[in-house]
């Protein structure tokens, strides 16, 4: 593999890289300008009297006076800082982008970190970040003393942190395209870095396209947080031993790890129950009894719980869901006419029915009370949902998140 960080990629970099525009003339004075020829790290050796004349030349430069700074140069002749205080003169005036030169110059003289850092500035005016943050970072290697050696974490700043920063924000509100836009430049600067990669996969998800989701988690082969939507991708298609595996392998300290893999396990036992219990879930408007199987069969351990006495119902003894029902009505989690020993299994249940049996069979197992959303469409991760007519899957994700905790 390639060293990123050696003079001779850099330069290969700039030059696929670098941009066709002009760059800028920088101003004297700014926060921009460039060190002293003869200051830091890999100056050549010259006779003192050169060193001042350079110097001084820079000086000049710095000053706005880029006529004397180039007399100054030209009786300097191939002195090393003097052909690089040529390079800052040329960047100062503007107007041509110098930043291949630069590279070639920077690869001839690998430690020579002034030039490093001026590589990276012309690059930046360029608009070659690539270029610029790999200079930097050379740069910074050589000459660790403020204000150079501190330049690369600037960058970095500005051009990765900052921008994921964006991303995400850009991403709560929904705008993923821009987001997109933000993540994209990160990760042509910073490809292995974690965050991105996540919420570009997140972004993925967002969009229905599990299969790019998939591709960008695999960059990620040791990451819980990536492993962690791998999980709810195969929740997503339904995979249920695929998201038990990946909720498995998360650390046991993982915040999320429990009530996933509870919320897989309970998905896979689905797959298992008979052919009744898999009809009520399916109902497009659940009965009574279909209310009634649903909340057994996800949540077994009602029946081990006792109750009242087994109740007489008349009109449930050839009815596919007897057994739960008899559960739910010996529990009182739902009732029946005790005088005419009925509990109307095949007619429509109520809102008003559906939210309280939830609630009473979830105080039965010693789990907090749900949270209701105030209004039927409106869904997150602080209220459960509840549209009227009721269908079995409505059910079934209701009891699945306050089991699994996720709308307590």
């Amino acid at each position: 593999m390639t060293d990123l960080h050696t003079p001779r990629a850099i330069l290969a970099i700039t030059i696929a890289a670098a941009v066709s525009c002009a760059s800028f003339p920088l101003e004297a004075g700014t926060d921009e300008q460039f060190p002293s020829p003869v200051s830091g790290p890999g100056v050549e050796a010259i006779k003192k009297s050169q060193r001042k004349k350079i110097q001084r030349g820079w000086e000049e430069v710095i000053a706005g006076d880029l006529r004397a700074g180039r007399k100054r140069v030209a009786r300097l002749g191939r002195l090393v800082p003097a052909q690089l205080l040529e390079y800052q003169i040329r960047l100062t005036e503007g107007g041509e982008d110098i930043t291949d030169d630069l590279a070639a110059f920077c690869q001839e003289k690998p430690d020579y970190a002034a030039a490093w850092v001026t590589l990276s500035i012309a690059a930046e005016r360029a608009g070659s970040e690539l270029v610029a943050l790999r200079a930097a970072r050379r740069a910074g290697e050589l000459w660790t003393a403020s204000p150079w050696g501190d330049r690369a974490a600037d960058l970095e700043q500005r051009w990765i942190r900052d921008r994921i920063e964006e991303a995400e924000r850009l991403f709560g509100t929904g705008d993923l395209a821009a987001a997109m836009t933000e993540l994209d430049a990160v990760r042509a600067l910073d490809p292995q870095n974690r965050e991105p990669i996540l919420l570009t996969a997140k972004i993925a998800l967002a969009n229905d396209q599990i299969d790019r989701a998939v591709e960008l988690l695999s960059e990620l082969p040791d990451d819980p947080d990536a492993r962690f939507l791998e999980g709810k991708i195969a929740e997503s298609r339904q995979n249920w031993q695929s998201a038990m595996d990946s909720y498995s392998s998360l650390p046991e300290d993982y915040p999320e790890r429990g009530s996933a893999l509870q919320r897989a396990q309970i998905r896979w036992r689905l797959t298992l129950l008979p052919s009744h219990a898999l009809q009520s879930m399916e109902s497009d408007r659940i009965t009574r009894g279909d209310l009634a199987v649903i909340l057994v069969s996800i949540q077994p351990r009602l029946e081990t719980l006792k109750g009242g006495p087994v109740p007489v119902m008349s009109d449930i003894v050839d009815y596919p869901g007897q057994r739960e029902i008899i559960t739910v009505v010996r529990l009182g989690i739902m009732n029946a006419d005790r005088r005419g020993h009925l509990f109307y299994p095949d007619g429509e249940a109520a809102l008003e029915t559906i939210r309280g049996a939830i609630q009473r069979s979830r105080s039965l197992l010693g789990l907090p009370a749900p949270v209701w959303c105030e209004k039927s469409d409106v869904v997150g991760s602080a209220c459960i949902s509840m549209p009227s007519p009721t269908s079995g899957g409505s059910i079934v994700e209701a009891v699945l998140d306050v089991v699994s905790g996720a709308g307590s």
